[in-house]
């Protein structure tokens, strides 16, 4: 099998020669610092440049992912025309505004930019009139986007996902709200919470509507999500979460695959076991990143009660093992997610979430190695 054949096997719940590999995407790649050593450790001469400046993570070069054995490629959205990113320096570090008004600042120390600043803090239902939003036509976003997608996909060599999660309608809503306000707003001012989702949702809605009109045909999969989760329990209680957030999810799948006959892969991070069966109600076809080591998250429970239903897509840890563990670690890491949820296909194997700048080279060749040598059908 080549990696198509392998992806779209693996993806319909078929065992195909060997569990597929996936490595590039918004929430399944790899951190500037880390790439960069991996990049000398392969004795390949060349500099890491973040593309992702919110998480200063990479878009692996394709000889980087054929050493790997990866068997998925990633469309991107293009660069907007109307914001650029241009970080100022301050006392305290980079500071920049995103196209949503949203503040974020790097300290000198820091690896990453962190929310610091919400625009819609104060804000009350009618003040959302007069917020200035980004533009989901921005003809930017498309630029490159058909060409991308149509290539890979007339190639027919890869599994071809699609990037466009933007980050996430609902976690876009509370950025511009601050977390503490939104998840209060829950509770005790329902109408901006349904006011505010219902406008984040609708711009992201206008966006995928313009992408999948030039590419929709050429994915097999396309990733949304947004973290309903933590490390031992949903963010908000079940029924919190079928008020608010399951309406709009269901609406947004709907949406999708009127336009794609590609899978959906949401992204949640934390103890998600208790939505699953919400999940799969809503239409979502693949889980990602089965964060192993959150509370009902393990491989073997998960698979046995929705391996029929579900994709499951990432699972090796990234918490403990990837960064502090030695290399046999994540041999055995490996080892045991094939063998507790690799049988009948339905996996897909990467780090839980982007791979973190504290990762050892070592560890990084070591998971894909591994998966390559020990995910082979039928499996011992």
């Amino acid at each position: 099998m080549n990696s198509k054949e392998r992806f779209t096997a693996a993806i319909n719940h078929e065992e195909p020669d060997r569990v597929p590999l996936d490595l590039g995407g918004w929430v399944t790649t790899i951190s500037v610092k880390t790439y960069d050593r991996l990049l000398k450790k392969l004795g390949i001469q060349r500099t890491a440049v973040a593309f992702d400046w919110l998480r200063q993570n990479v878009k692996p070069d394709e000889d980087v992912l054929e050493r790997l054995g990866v068997d998925t490629r990633y469309v991107h959205l293009g660069d907007s025309e109307f914001w650029r990113f241009e970080p100022q320096r301050t006392e305290k570090g980079l500071y920049v505004t995103d196209e949503w008004g949203c503040g974020f600042l790097m300290p000198e120390d820091s690896l990453y930019y962190n929310l610091v600043d919400s625009p819609l803090r104060n804000a009350t239902v009618d003040d959302l009139a007069s917020h200035t939003w980004p533009d989901p036509d921005d003809p930017g976003y498309l630029n490159g986007v058909e060409e991308q997608a149509r290539q890979l996909a007339e190639a027919g060599e890869y599994g071809v996902v699609g990037s466009f999660a933007w980050e996430t309608w609902f976690e876009r809503a509370w950025k511009l709200r601050a977390m503490d306000r939104f998840y209060m707003d829950m509770v005790a001012n329902k109408e901006f919470v349904h006011a505010l989702l219902d406008k984040t949702l609708s711009l992201h809605m206008r966006l995928l509507d313009n992408v999948l009109r030039v590419c929709g045909q050429y994915l097999d999969v396309i990733i949304q999500g947004g973290d309903l989760a933590g490390q031992k329990t949903t963010l908000m209680s079940p029924a919190t979460y079928r008020e608010f957030i399951k309406p709009r999810q269901e609406k947004i799948i709907r949406f999708i695959k009127q336009r794609t006959d590609a899978k959906v892969f949401w992204h949640s991070c934390g103890a998600v076991s208790s939505l699953l069966d919400d999940f799969i109600d809503v239409g979502v076809d693949i889980l990602n990143p089965v964060q192993v080591r959150a509370h009902g998250m393990d491989a073997a429970s998960l698979k046995k009660r929705y391996g029929k239903r579900l994709v499951f897509w990432g699972g090796i840890d990234s918490q403990q093992v990837l960064p502090s563990g030695t290399v046999k670690d994540v041999e055995n890491e490996v080892a045991h997610l094939i063998k507790n949820a690799g049988s009948g296909g339905g996996l897909v194997i990467c780090s839980v979430h982007n791979i973190q700048a504290d990762v050892p080279e070592d560890n990084v060749l070591a998971l894909y190695d591994t998966a390559r040598k020990l995910g082979r059908y039928p499996l011992i």
